[in-house]
Protein backbone atom coordinates (compact mmCIF):
# COMPACT_ATOMS: atom_id res chain seq x y z
CA UNK A 1 0.00 0.00 0.00
CA UNK A 2 1.02 3.40 -0.47
CA UNK A 3 0.71 6.18 1.57
CA UNK A 4 2.22 9.16 3.15
CA UNK A 5 5.23 7.90 5.49
CA UNK A 6 7.98 10.01 7.25
CA UNK A 7 10.86 8.42 5.88
CA UNK A 8 14.13 10.10 4.81
CA UNK A 9 12.11 12.88 3.24
CA UNK A 10 10.52 13.23 6.82
CA UNK A 11 7.02 13.18 8.13
CA UNK A 12 4.41 13.91 4.96
CA UNK A 13 7.44 11.83 2.47
CA UNK A 14 5.78 8.85 0.17
CA UNK A 15 6.08 5.62 1.97
CA UNK A 16 4.46 1.87 1.11
CA UNK A 17 2.84 0.18 4.41
CA UNK A 18 0.30 -2.40 4.24
CA UNK A 19 -2.95 -1.98 5.92
CA UNK A 20 -6.35 -2.26 4.67
CA UNK A 21 -9.03 -3.18 6.65
CA UNK A 22 -13.20 -4.23 5.86
CA UNK A 23 -14.36 -2.88 9.33
CA UNK A 24 -17.80 -3.03 10.34
CA UNK A 25 -19.27 -0.17 8.14
CA UNK A 26 -19.53 -0.26 4.59
CA UNK A 27 -15.71 0.41 3.65
CA UNK A 28 -15.98 -1.55 0.33
CA UNK A 29 -12.39 -2.56 1.38
CA UNK A 30 -10.87 -6.11 0.62
CA UNK A 31 -8.25 -7.63 2.67
CA UNK A 32 -4.98 -8.49 1.18
CA UNK A 33 -1.63 -9.67 2.17
CA UNK A 34 0.91 -7.97 3.30
CA UNK A 35 2.85 -6.88 -0.04
CA UNK A 36 6.09 -4.57 0.75
CA UNK A 37 6.73 -2.82 -2.45
CA UNK A 38 7.55 -0.40 -4.72
CA UNK A 39 5.59 1.63 -7.10
CA UNK A 40 6.52 -0.21 -10.08
CA UNK A 41 6.40 -3.81 -9.69
CA UNK A 42 6.76 -6.06 -6.89
CA UNK A 43 9.88 -7.83 -6.40
CA UNK A 44 9.35 -9.04 -2.72
CA UNK A 45 7.43 -11.71 -4.07
CA UNK A 46 9.07 -15.00 -2.78
CA UNK A 47 9.91 -17.74 -5.42
CA UNK A 48 10.40 -21.34 -5.57
CA UNK A 49 9.15 -24.50 -3.66
CA UNK A 50 9.62 -24.17 0.40
CA UNK A 51 12.67 -25.68 1.52
CA UNK A 52 13.02 -29.62 3.01
CA UNK A 53 13.25 -28.83 6.72
CA UNK A 54 15.57 -31.29 7.37
CA UNK A 55 17.93 -30.12 4.99
CA UNK A 56 20.49 -28.09 6.48
CA UNK A 57 21.34 -27.20 10.18
CA UNK A 58 19.69 -24.13 10.73
CA UNK A 59 16.48 -25.39 9.76
CA UNK A 60 14.28 -23.71 12.10
CA UNK A 61 10.96 -24.19 10.43
CA UNK A 62 9.36 -21.87 7.37
CA UNK A 63 9.54 -18.27 8.61
CA UNK A 64 5.96 -17.50 7.73
CA UNK A 65 5.21 -14.19 6.52
CA UNK A 66 2.38 -13.06 5.42
CA UNK A 67 3.51 -12.18 1.44
CA UNK A 68 2.26 -13.60 -1.62
CA UNK A 69 4.18 -16.75 -2.17
CA UNK A 70 4.55 -18.17 -5.96
CA UNK A 71 6.35 -21.69 -5.73
CA UNK A 72 6.21 -22.26 -8.99
CA UNK A 73 7.57 -18.79 -10.09
CA UNK A 74 11.16 -18.95 -9.67
CA UNK A 75 11.06 -23.09 -11.16
CA UNK A 76 9.00 -21.61 -14.60
CA UNK A 77 11.41 -18.41 -15.00
CA UNK A 78 14.54 -20.31 -14.29
CA UNK A 79 14.68 -20.77 -18.20
CA UNK A 80 14.60 -16.62 -19.03
CA UNK A 81 16.78 -16.03 -15.66
CA UNK A 82 19.49 -18.20 -17.30
CA UNK A 83 19.55 -16.20 -20.25
CA UNK A 84 22.36 -13.62 -20.87
CA UNK A 85 21.95 -10.04 -20.57
CA UNK A 86 23.36 -9.05 -24.01
CA UNK A 87 25.39 -5.56 -23.97
CA UNK A 88 27.67 -3.80 -24.98
CA UNK A 89 31.08 -4.31 -23.88
CA UNK A 90 31.28 -0.18 -23.49
CA UNK A 91 28.18 -0.27 -21.24
CA UNK A 92 29.79 -2.96 -19.00
CA UNK A 93 32.74 -1.53 -18.70
CA UNK A 94 31.12 1.93 -17.83
CA UNK A 95 28.40 -0.07 -15.11
CA UNK A 96 31.87 -1.29 -13.29
CA UNK A 97 33.43 1.98 -13.49
CA UNK A 98 30.11 3.76 -12.22
CA UNK A 99 30.15 1.49 -9.59
CA UNK A 100 34.09 1.74 -8.17
CA UNK A 101 34.14 5.56 -8.34
CA UNK A 102 30.54 5.52 -6.58
CA UNK A 103 31.62 2.70 -3.87
CA UNK A 104 35.23 2.49 -3.40
CA UNK A 105 34.43 -0.31 -0.24
CA UNK A 106 33.66 -3.80 0.12
CA UNK A 107 30.49 -5.27 -1.36
CA UNK A 108 27.28 -4.70 -0.15
CA UNK A 109 27.47 -2.06 2.33
CA UNK A 110 24.95 0.44 0.84
CA UNK A 111 24.66 3.70 2.80
CA UNK A 112 24.12 2.61 6.43
CA UNK A 113 27.92 1.52 7.54
CA UNK A 114 27.05 0.14 11.39
CA UNK A 115 29.94 3.03 12.59
CA UNK A 116 27.54 3.97 15.74
CA UNK A 117 26.74 0.11 16.42
CA UNK A 118 30.31 -0.71 16.48
CA UNK A 119 30.94 2.37 19.18
CA UNK A 120 28.07 1.06 21.25
CA UNK A 121 29.41 -3.09 20.96
CA UNK A 122 33.24 -2.26 21.54
CA UNK A 123 35.00 -4.00 24.51
CA UNK A 124 32.75 -7.26 23.96
CA UNK A 125 29.57 -5.68 24.61
CA UNK A 126 26.26 -6.29 23.33
CA UNK A 127 23.21 -4.00 22.59
CA UNK A 128 20.03 -5.03 24.75
CA UNK A 129 16.83 -5.24 22.68
CA UNK A 130 12.97 -5.93 23.85
CA UNK A 131 10.90 -7.55 21.43
CA UNK A 132 7.27 -8.41 23.50
CA UNK A 133 5.71 -11.84 23.86
CA UNK A 134 2.95 -11.32 21.52
CA UNK A 135 4.36 -9.30 18.49
CA UNK A 136 7.32 -9.89 16.22
CA UNK A 137 9.23 -6.43 16.35
CA UNK A 138 11.89 -4.96 18.51
CA UNK A 139 10.43 -2.08 20.37
CA UNK A 140 12.66 0.42 22.25
CA UNK A 141 15.87 1.93 22.22
CA UNK A 142 17.66 -0.92 19.60
CA UNK A 143 14.66 -1.23 17.39
CA UNK A 144 16.54 0.62 14.44
CA UNK A 145 20.22 -0.89 15.47
CA UNK A 146 19.28 -4.50 14.82
CA UNK A 147 16.81 -3.92 11.90
CA UNK A 148 19.34 -1.74 10.54
CA UNK A 149 22.65 -4.05 11.36
CA UNK A 150 20.51 -7.03 10.07
CA UNK A 151 20.44 -5.11 6.37
CA UNK A 152 23.88 -4.72 6.67
CA UNK A 153 24.88 -8.34 7.19
CA UNK A 154 22.15 -9.66 4.63
CA UNK A 155 22.64 -7.31 1.95
CA UNK A 156 26.94 -7.97 2.70
CA UNK A 157 26.22 -11.58 2.69
CA UNK A 158 23.97 -13.20 0.58
CA UNK A 159 24.47 -13.26 -3.50
CA UNK A 160 20.99 -12.97 -5.23
CA UNK A 161 21.64 -15.98 -7.89
CA UNK A 162 21.34 -18.10 -4.97
CA UNK A 163 17.67 -18.39 -5.72
CA UNK A 164 14.80 -17.54 -2.71
CA UNK A 165 14.75 -16.82 0.31
CA UNK A 166 14.65 -20.87 1.77
CA UNK A 167 17.81 -21.54 -0.48
CA UNK A 168 19.55 -18.74 0.98
CA UNK A 169 18.65 -19.39 4.23
CA UNK A 170 20.08 -22.77 3.90
CA UNK A 171 23.36 -21.43 2.71
CA UNK A 172 23.81 -18.14 4.73
CA UNK A 173 21.38 -18.40 7.79
CA UNK A 174 23.90 -19.60 10.24
CA UNK A 175 26.60 -17.13 9.92
CA UNK A 176 24.08 -14.07 9.21
CA UNK A 177 22.06 -15.48 12.73
CA UNK A 178 26.16 -15.45 14.69
CA UNK A 179 27.07 -11.57 13.44
CA UNK A 180 23.92 -10.30 14.84
CA UNK A 181 23.84 -13.11 17.84
CA UNK A 182 27.71 -11.00 18.43
CA UNK A 183 25.75 -7.81 18.82
CA UNK A 184 22.51 -8.39 20.60
CA UNK A 185 20.73 -9.93 23.34
CA UNK A 186 17.28 -9.88 24.19
CA UNK A 187 16.26 -8.01 27.69
CA UNK A 188 13.25 -10.69 28.71
CA UNK A 189 15.60 -13.84 28.23
CA UNK A 190 13.62 -14.83 25.19
CA UNK A 191 15.16 -18.42 24.27
CA UNK A 192 17.82 -18.44 21.36
CA UNK A 193 15.62 -20.15 18.97
CA UNK A 194 12.71 -17.78 19.20
CA UNK A 195 15.73 -14.94 18.87
CA UNK A 196 16.81 -16.88 15.83
CA UNK A 197 13.62 -16.93 14.08
CA UNK A 198 12.89 -13.38 14.76
CA UNK A 199 16.19 -12.16 13.15
CA UNK A 200 15.83 -14.61 9.94
CA UNK A 201 12.01 -13.58 9.42
CA UNK A 202 13.23 -9.97 9.62
CA UNK A 203 16.17 -10.06 7.36
CA UNK A 204 13.75 -12.26 4.89
CA UNK A 205 11.42 -9.12 5.00
CA UNK A 206 14.47 -6.47 4.20
CA UNK A 207 15.62 -8.81 1.34
CA UNK A 208 12.06 -8.73 -0.08
CA UNK A 209 11.92 -4.41 0.26
CA UNK A 210 15.64 -4.51 -0.94
CA UNK A 211 14.04 -6.04 -4.14
CA UNK A 212 11.51 -4.01 -4.58
CA UNK A 213 13.74 -1.44 -4.50
CA UNK A 214 16.33 -2.51 -6.87
CA UNK A 215 12.96 -3.77 -9.25
CA UNK A 216 11.69 0.23 -8.86
CA UNK A 217 16.03 1.10 -10.05
CA UNK A 218 15.20 -1.26 -13.10
CA UNK A 219 12.11 -0.27 -14.49
CA UNK A 220 13.33 3.27 -14.72
CA UNK A 221 15.67 2.57 -17.75
CA UNK A 222 14.13 1.03 -21.14
CA UNK A 223 17.11 -0.91 -22.48
CA UNK A 224 19.54 -3.42 -20.46
CA UNK A 225 22.83 -1.40 -21.52
CA UNK A 226 20.86 1.29 -19.48
CA UNK A 227 20.03 -0.71 -16.58
CA UNK A 228 23.91 -2.09 -16.52
CA UNK A 229 25.59 1.21 -16.96
CA UNK A 230 23.72 2.32 -14.01
CA UNK A 231 23.94 -0.25 -11.70
CA UNK A 232 22.87 0.39 -7.72
CA UNK A 233 25.94 0.76 -5.70
CA UNK A 234 25.07 -2.05 -3.22
CA UNK A 235 24.56 -4.92 -5.96
CA UNK A 236 27.73 -7.20 -7.22
CA UNK A 237 27.47 -7.10 -11.40
CA UNK A 238 26.75 -10.27 -11.34
CA UNK A 239 23.72 -10.49 -9.02
CA UNK A 240 22.38 -7.04 -11.45
CA UNK A 241 22.65 -9.09 -14.03
CA UNK A 242 20.94 -11.54 -12.82
CA UNK A 243 17.89 -9.44 -11.39
CA UNK A 244 17.76 -7.74 -14.97
CA UNK A 245 16.98 -11.22 -16.81
CA UNK A 246 14.75 -11.90 -13.45
CA UNK A 247 12.97 -8.88 -13.94
CA UNK A 248 12.38 -9.53 -17.64
CA UNK A 249 10.88 -12.63 -16.95
CA UNK A 250 6.91 -13.20 -18.29
CA UNK A 251 6.29 -15.13 -15.27
CA UNK A 252 8.01 -12.17 -12.76
CA UNK A 253 5.87 -9.51 -14.75
CA UNK A 254 2.42 -11.68 -14.69
CA UNK A 255 2.98 -11.48 -10.25
CA UNK A 256 3.94 -8.11 -10.73
CA UNK A 257 0.59 -7.24 -12.51
CA UNK A 258 -0.96 -9.27 -9.91
CA UNK A 259 -0.07 -7.38 -6.97
CA UNK A 260 -0.02 -4.27 -8.46
CA UNK A 261 -4.18 -5.04 -8.73
CA UNK A 262 -3.70 -6.36 -4.97
CA UNK A 263 -2.71 -2.84 -3.79
CA UNK A 264 -5.52 -1.34 -5.32
CA UNK A 265 -7.25 -2.27 -2.47
CA UNK A 266 -5.19 -1.00 -0.22
CA UNK A 267 -6.72 2.13 0.63
CA UNK A 268 -5.77 2.87 4.56
CA UNK A 269 -2.36 4.64 4.37
CA UNK A 270 -0.11 5.06 7.50
CA UNK A 271 2.51 7.83 8.11
CA UNK A 272 5.21 6.07 9.78
CA UNK A 273 7.26 4.65 6.61
CA UNK A 274 9.77 1.77 7.42
CA UNK A 275 8.73 2.29 11.75
CA UNK A 276 6.91 -0.66 12.46
CA UNK A 277 3.35 -0.18 14.18
CA UNK A 278 4.95 -1.83 17.44
CA UNK A 279 7.42 1.16 18.26
CA UNK A 280 4.79 3.81 17.73
CA UNK A 281 2.73 2.00 20.08
CA UNK A 282 5.45 1.65 22.13
CA UNK A 283 6.44 5.32 21.47
CA UNK A 284 3.44 6.24 23.58
CA UNK A 285 3.90 4.31 26.91
CA UNK A 286 4.06 6.78 30.09
CA UNK A 287 7.32 6.51 31.61
CA UNK A 288 6.19 6.83 35.16
CA UNK A 289 2.79 4.60 34.98
CA UNK A 290 4.12 2.34 31.65
CA UNK A 291 0.77 2.09 30.56
CA UNK A 292 0.21 2.59 26.74
CA UNK A 293 -2.21 5.07 25.37
CA UNK A 294 -5.40 4.07 24.16
CA UNK A 295 -5.87 2.21 20.76
CA UNK A 296 -7.52 5.34 19.43
CA UNK A 297 -4.63 7.58 20.37
CA UNK A 298 -2.49 5.49 18.67
CA UNK A 299 -4.33 5.01 15.94
CA UNK A 300 -4.68 8.48 14.94
CA UNK A 301 -0.63 9.22 15.47
CA UNK A 302 0.41 6.18 12.90
CA UNK A 303 -2.49 7.72 10.35
CA UNK A 304 -2.11 11.55 10.66
CA UNK A 305 0.27 13.96 9.55
CA UNK A 306 0.59 18.19 10.59
CA UNK A 307 -0.23 20.48 6.97
CA UNK A 308 1.68 23.32 6.54
CA UNK A 309 -0.31 25.18 9.29
CA UNK A 310 0.91 22.49 11.94
CA UNK A 311 -2.41 21.15 11.83
CA UNK A 312 -3.23 17.39 11.87
CA UNK A 313 -5.08 15.86 8.74
CA UNK A 314 -5.71 12.78 8.26
CA UNK A 315 -4.26 10.77 5.11
CA UNK A 316 -7.64 9.07 4.23
CA UNK A 317 -11.77 9.34 5.29
CA UNK A 318 -11.48 5.25 5.92
CA UNK A 319 -8.82 6.09 8.63
CA UNK A 320 -10.78 9.16 10.52
CA UNK A 321 -14.35 6.56 10.42
CA UNK A 322 -12.02 3.62 12.08
CA UNK A 323 -10.68 6.46 14.66
CA UNK A 324 -14.15 7.98 15.45
CA UNK A 325 -15.09 4.16 15.68
CA UNK A 326 -12.29 3.38 18.31
CA UNK A 327 -13.12 6.46 20.02
CA UNK A 328 -16.62 5.17 20.31
CA UNK A 329 -15.27 1.64 22.03
CA UNK A 330 -13.07 3.38 24.02
CA UNK A 331 -15.40 5.26 25.41
CA UNK A 332 -17.68 2.63 26.08
CA UNK A 333 -14.79 0.57 27.88
CA UNK A 334 -13.63 2.97 30.05
CA UNK A 335 -17.61 4.41 31.54
CA UNK A 336 -19.08 1.30 32.31
CA UNK A 337 -18.46 -1.08 34.83
CA UNK A 338 -17.66 -3.98 32.74
CA UNK A 339 -15.70 -7.10 34.61
CA UNK A 340 -13.94 -8.30 32.00
CA UNK A 341 -12.95 -5.00 29.94
CA UNK A 342 -11.67 -5.49 26.29
CA UNK A 343 -8.52 -6.13 25.59
CA UNK A 344 -6.22 -3.59 23.14
CA UNK A 345 -6.68 -6.14 20.68
CA UNK A 346 -9.95 -6.91 20.91
CA UNK A 347 -10.89 -2.97 20.84
CA UNK A 348 -9.23 -2.89 17.42
CA UNK A 349 -10.48 -6.42 16.01
CA UNK A 350 -14.09 -4.87 16.84
CA UNK A 351 -13.79 -1.77 14.74
CA UNK A 352 -11.80 -3.12 11.82
CA UNK A 353 -12.38 -6.50 11.68
CA UNK A 354 -10.76 -9.94 11.98
CA UNK A 355 -8.76 -12.10 9.72
CA UNK A 356 -6.89 -15.47 9.80
CA UNK A 357 -3.58 -15.33 9.87
CA UNK A 358 -3.19 -11.20 10.59
CA UNK A 359 -3.84 -8.71 12.81
CA UNK A 360 -5.12 -5.52 11.16
CA UNK A 361 -3.98 -2.35 12.57
CA UNK A 362 -1.05 -3.93 14.01
CA UNK A 363 1.60 -4.12 11.14
CA UNK A 364 3.79 -6.65 10.43
CA UNK A 365 5.08 -8.75 13.33
CA UNK A 366 1.90 -9.30 15.17
CA UNK A 367 0.15 -12.90 14.82
CA UNK A 368 -3.32 -13.95 16.01
CA UNK A 369 -3.19 -16.95 17.77
CA UNK A 370 -3.97 -19.99 15.62
CA UNK A 371 -7.05 -22.13 15.87
CA UNK A 372 -4.91 -24.62 17.28
CA UNK A 373 -3.67 -21.86 19.77
CA UNK A 374 -7.35 -20.72 20.86
CA UNK A 375 -9.01 -24.31 21.14
CA UNK A 376 -6.06 -25.50 23.65
CA UNK A 377 -6.45 -22.25 25.50
CA UNK A 378 -10.10 -23.18 25.74
CA UNK A 379 -9.32 -26.76 26.95
CA UNK A 380 -6.65 -25.01 29.52
CA UNK A 381 -9.31 -22.94 30.43
CA UNK A 382 -12.06 -25.19 31.18
CA UNK A 383 -9.58 -27.74 32.77
CA UNK A 384 -8.66 -24.16 34.92
CA UNK A 385 -11.86 -23.98 35.41
CA UNK A 386 -12.57 -27.08 36.65
CA UNK A 387 -9.68 -27.33 38.61
CA UNK A 388 -10.18 -24.21 40.13
CA UNK A 389 -14.34 -25.27 41.50
CA UNK A 390 -12.78 -28.96 42.95
CA UNK A 391 -10.21 -26.76 44.60
CA UNK A 392 -12.92 -24.29 45.92
CA UNK A 393 -14.84 -27.68 47.25
CA UNK A 394 -11.36 -29.32 48.62
CA UNK A 395 -10.89 -25.35 50.34
CA UNK A 396 -14.11 -25.42 51.64
CA UNK A 397 -14.38 -28.72 53.02
CA UNK A 398 -10.64 -28.72 54.53
CA UNK A 399 -12.22 -24.78 56.62
CA UNK A 400 -15.15 -26.89 57.44
CA UNK A 401 -12.83 -29.46 58.97
CA UNK A 402 -10.62 -27.21 60.43
CA UNK A 403 -13.39 -25.06 61.65
CA UNK A 404 -14.70 -28.54 63.26
CA UNK A 405 -10.98 -29.39 65.06
CA UNK A 406 -10.98 -25.94 66.30
CA UNK A 407 -13.80 -25.75 67.99
CA UNK A 408 -13.32 -29.24 69.49
CA UNK A 409 -9.81 -28.42 70.52
CA UNK A 410 -11.59 -25.31 71.95
CA UNK A 411 -14.07 -27.08 73.99
CA UNK A 412 -11.05 -29.55 74.91
CA UNK A 413 -9.12 -27.16 76.18
CA UNK A 414 -11.57 -25.19 77.69
CA UNK A 415 -12.43 -28.15 80.17
CA UNK A 416 -9.63 -29.08 80.79
CA UNK A 417 -8.76 -25.65 82.07
CA UNK A 418 -11.65 -25.69 84.16
CA UNK A 419 -10.32 -29.13 85.78
CA UNK A 420 -6.85 -27.70 85.95
CA UNK A 421 -8.35 -24.70 87.76
CA UNK A 422 -10.41 -26.35 90.27
CA UNK A 423 -7.77 -28.93 91.09
CA UNK A 424 -5.56 -25.94 91.85
CA UNK A 425 -8.57 -24.05 94.11
CA UNK A 426 -9.44 -27.40 95.83
CA UNK A 427 -5.09 -27.42 96.39
CA UNK A 428 -5.51 -23.64 97.52
CA UNK A 429 -8.14 -24.53 100.04
CA UNK A 430 -6.58 -27.52 101.85
CA UNK A 431 -3.44 -25.28 102.06
CA UNK A 432 -5.07 -22.58 103.21
CA UNK A 433 -6.99 -24.92 105.79
CA UNK A 434 -3.65 -26.75 106.84
CA UNK A 435 -2.43 -22.71 107.61
CA UNK A 436 -4.95 -21.99 109.27
CA UNK A 437 -4.65 -25.16 111.75
CA UNK A 438 -1.01 -24.54 111.82
CA UNK A 439 -1.68 -21.10 112.99
CA UNK A 440 -4.41 -21.85 115.58
CA UNK A 441 -2.16 -24.56 117.18
CA UNK A 442 0.47 -21.83 117.62
CA UNK A 443 -1.65 -19.21 118.81
CA UNK A 444 -3.29 -22.17 121.35
CA UNK A 445 0.65 -23.14 122.57
CA UNK A 446 1.38 -19.42 122.58
CA UNK A 447 -1.89 -18.66 124.74
CA UNK A 448 -0.85 -21.61 126.98
CA UNK A 449 2.62 -20.69 127.92
CA UNK A 450 1.34 -17.34 128.39
CA UNK A 451 -1.44 -18.42 130.77
CA UNK A 452 1.33 -20.37 132.37
CA UNK A 453 3.79 -17.92 133.22
CA UNK A 454 1.43 -15.50 134.37
CA UNK A 455 0.30 -18.40 137.06
CA UNK A 456 3.75 -18.88 137.82
CA UNK A 457 4.71 -14.99 138.24
CA UNK A 458 1.18 -14.92 140.52
CA UNK A 459 1.68 -18.24 142.43
CA UNK A 460 5.36 -16.97 143.45
CA UNK A 461 4.34 -13.27 144.03
CA UNK A 462 1.70 -15.43 146.67
CA UNK A 463 4.49 -17.06 148.56
CA UNK A 464 6.78 -14.17 148.75
CA UNK A 465 3.78 -12.39 150.30
CA UNK A 466 3.13 -15.55 152.84
CA UNK A 467 6.51 -15.61 153.78
CA UNK A 468 6.69 -11.63 154.34
CA UNK A 469 3.78 -12.30 157.02
CA UNK A 470 5.61 -14.82 157.92
CA UNK A 471 8.10 -13.35 158.78
CA UNK A 472 6.62 -10.15 160.50
CA UNK A 473 4.74 -12.69 162.38
CA UNK A 474 7.94 -14.12 164.35
CA UNK A 475 9.49 -11.05 165.04
CA UNK A 476 6.28 -9.43 167.10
Amino acid sequence: MRGIGRGRCGRGGTSYGRENFQGRGNFGATSQPHIQTGRVSDASVEMGQPSNPSQGPLQIGRVSTNSLQIPSLETQSSRNVAEPVHCSPEAENCAISSSNKKRGRGRGRGKYKSKSLEVKTKCGGKIKITIPDDIDRVVGSGARDIVNYCSLIMRSTISFQDGNWQKIVLKYGEVMWLKVKDKFEVCSGMREHRFQAFVISTMQRLFRAWKARLNIMYSKYNTNEERLSHRPEDVELEDWKYLIRYFGSPEFKVASERNKRNRDHQIIKHTYGTKSFAEVEESTRNPITGELDTPDKVWEIQHTRKDGRGELVWLDSQSQQIHGQLQEVVAQQQSEDIEHPMTRDEILSSVVGERTGYVRGKGYGKKPPKKSNIQQANIEASVSSAIDIVRQEMQAEMDRKLQEEREQMASELRRNMEIELERKLAEERQHANEERQHANAETDKRISLEVEKKMHEQFASFLTRMQQQQQQGQGT
